[in-house]
């Protein structure tokens, strides 16, 4: 059974031109270069949403890049959740959101035939049930836009996925319908332009014009030399020291590997004719899907393929005066390679019960005993001196909802957890009876265990509750730090602990407990390092900051996405590179960037959706000259920067709008 929504489809933002081709097909056009168009879908039977299961449409659209449309949802507590989705152009795609996203317990929706990456934002949840608005809208872009929708409706069952095979991408995995400077022309041209490559860095000699030690390190300064990898404070700024004691300012890049594969699964209508799964070919082949990275190494080197990219790469890193091998990177060529590295661990501690979202149950003994189970994986790395330290794991996505209150989202589950249990007696030893509870509450409890029925909850309480539920939030905080950060320092005393890659200090309250990193992360998409914030947290912390992502993307190349912070060409990449990582080594309180990644995204997304422009080199394995350019000048200059000897450049990039998710 399905719902049109056609006939309430009624009022626009200013600016919006809704051209109706017929009851179901509607024509969308804005003339806000940069702005976004939106219109409002009111449903007056706010009950209705119970009924259905989900919201689909169809899309097309023919503009120069991915086009992203949001669903967003409201309630009558005027909370609201937004789903965006990315579409390619020139191809008809369906959308189907599953009602129950607006629980918000998913950051990341699962993908559906043909669409990019589905992320959730905004409040926690949404109450289904009381709905009052539904807007569609698009992102801003750099020229005006317009797309169809047609089909809008509420349906009870998924939709079927019925698309017309076009070739979307060339053999060599780029885009088939668009023409861009420095694009490969042929598989012959990539072949011969990367034995010459290779043969080049088999004739240089090691790259000196680095004066490092073995560890990558500066020689410019040097403290004690321990054998491992510390942080070190000389009364002005923070560093690194590597094994040998010289300072280091970790110039990074992650995910350094042959691989940006394509998750087929749902994308076979915009493949050409791939090689078989068996023979030469068969590396290109995982369980996932397929990668044109990989394919194109084996058409350049054959059986060989894996020692030469890695002979390749380390030539390549060095020349670019890269000195770390960033999260998420090849063990193969960590293995292989003689720059420190970073290690991301993996299965960090959860519970059977949630609290919201990865959010683990952290006063049970479950949380605990996952804790040492975790940290048994730096068990045979704590003897390596290349290891710089280790993430205990990257962007909590709980920590995605500025200003969540944990304390108030597990009071909302019907759910019954150790965290609970120790907020109930936490507050009978602050309050000692209910009757003084319920006084500094303003409430009207029978007991304290009156808290384990969520249906007596009441989250948006007087001052003195809000004052408890924050207060809870940070205790439960500190334990979701501290717990495992210090059963990873019980099995490896060695190596750093670098922190949990926050994606952004989305409420203060995430700094509880960090004081058991040796090293404060954050990952930072901006067009430069956040100077106040990381000084901010590196004095409460008394600690030093790291980023462990940042990107740039370019729009003229061949892919049409351009990730979270976006320029007009390859040349404005390279400089905001170089401003970037120039601004980043003048904060006293940080000590590395990690740039996010080595290789663009493909073209039809990665395993999740994404596909940014975003890489060092493009799917062809070569190199963007004019980043790589700027990145050479910025790490020629960030020692002297960061002692103060010269002062890093003023020449900001020119920011385009973002094609992102």
């Amino acid at each position: 059974m399905t719902l049109p929504l056609a006939a309430k489809f009624h009022s626009l933002s200013e600016g919006v031109r809704v051209i109706m081709l017929d009851e179901q097909h509607f024509r969308i056009e804005t003339a806000l270069t940069g702005g976004s168009a939106e219109l409002d879908l009111s449903i007056v039977e706010a009950g209705i949403w119970k009924e259905y299961e989900y919201l689909t449409a169809d899309f097309y659209h023919e503009c120069h890049d991915v086009l992203v449309i949001i669903f967003t949802f409201q309630d009558q507590a005027g909370r609201s959740i937004s789903v965006h989705y990315g579409l390619l152009p020139r191809v008809r795609t369906r959308l189907c959101l599953p009602f129950t996203a607006l629980n918000g317990e998913k950051l990341f929706l699962d993908r559906y035939p043909g669409v990019l990456q589905s992320v959730l934002r905004g409040d926690s949840f949404v109450d289904r049930s009381r709905i009052t608005g539904l807007s569609v809208s698009t992102i801003p872009s750099v020229t005006a836009r317009h797309f169809e929708m047609s089909g809008l409706r509420l349906t009870r069952t998924e939709p079927e996925f019925d698309y017309a095979p076009v070739s979307y991408i060339d053999e060599l995995g780029q885009l088939s319908w668009k023409e861009w400077q420095g694009k490969t022309l042929s598989s012959g041209d990539m072949v011969y332009v990367l034995n010459e490559e290779l043969d080049k860095a088999r004739q240089a000699e090691d790259a000196s014009r680095w004066p490092t030690g073995s560890y990558g390190g500066w020689k410019g300064l040097q403290f004690a030399a321990t054998g491992f990898f510390r942080t070190e404070f000389d009364g002005t700024r923070w560093w690194f020291a590597d094994p040998e004691g010289y300072a280091l300012f970790s110039a990074g890049i992650d995910c350094i590997g042959p691989s940006s594969g394509i998750r087929v699964t749902g994308m076979e209508h915009l493949l050409p004719e791939l090689p078989d799964r068996e023979g030469l070919f068969r590396d290109a082949w995982s369980e996932e899907g397929y990668d044109p990275f990989i394919a194109n190494m084996i058409q350049a080197f054959g059986e060989q393929w894996r020692e030469c990219w890695r002979e390749l790469t380390e030539w390549r890193l060095k020349e670019w005066g890269i000195n770390t091998i960033g999260n998420w990177s090849s063990p193969d060529f960590i293995g292989s390679s003689k720059l420190p590295y970073v290690y991301p661990m993996h299965s960090f501690p959860s519970t059977g019960i949630s609290i919201y979202r990865d959010f683990p149950d952290v006063f049970s003994s479950e949380y605990e005993e996952k804790a040492l189970a975790f940290a048994r994986q730096l068990a045979v790395l704590k003897e390596d001196k290349r290891m710089v330290g280790y993430f205990m794991r990257n962007e909590p996505q709980w920590a995605f909802v500025d200003g969540l209150n944990l304390t108030a989202e597990m009071l909302r589950s019907p759910v019954s957890s150790a965290s609970k249990y120790r907020l109930i007696a936490w507050l009978e030893e602050k309050y000692g009876s209910v009757d003084c509870w319920n006084a500094a509450w303003e409430s009207s409890y029978d007991a304290f265990r009156d808290l384990l029925d969520n249906n007596n909850t009441h989250p948006d309480g007087n001052e003195e509750q809000k004052k408890d539920f924050t207060l809870f939030n940070r205790m439960m905080i500190r334990r979701y730090v501290e717990i495992p950060a210090k059963a990873c320092k019980e099995a490896d005393p060695h190596h750093l602990n670098l922190g949990m890659r926050y994606a952004w200090i989305s409420n203060e309250d995430l700094l509880e407990g960090c004081e058991a990193f040796d090293v404060f992360s954050i990952n930072c998409y901006q067009l430069q390092p956040d100077q106040e914030l990381i000084e901010q947290i590196s004095r409460k912390l008394k600690r030093p900051v790291m980023i462990g992502e940042y990107h740039f993307g370019a729009a003229d190349s061949g892919l049409p996405a351009y990730g979270i912070r976006a320029v007009a060409t390859q040349r404005e990449r390279g400089l905001a590179y170089r401003y970037y990582v120039e601004q980043a080594a003048a904060i006293p309180g940080l000590i590395g960037v990690h740039y996010f990644q080595l290789n663009d995204q493909t073209v039809l997304g990665r395993f999740d959706g994404e596909n940014y422009q975003i890489g060092v080199i493009d799917v062809c394995q070569q190199p963007y000259q004019a980043f790589v350019e700027q990145m050479v000048t910025a790490h020629r200059n960030m020692y002297a920067i960061r002692t103060g000897q010269v002062q890093s450049t003023v020449q900001a990039p020119e920011e385009i709008p973002k094609t992102g998710f």
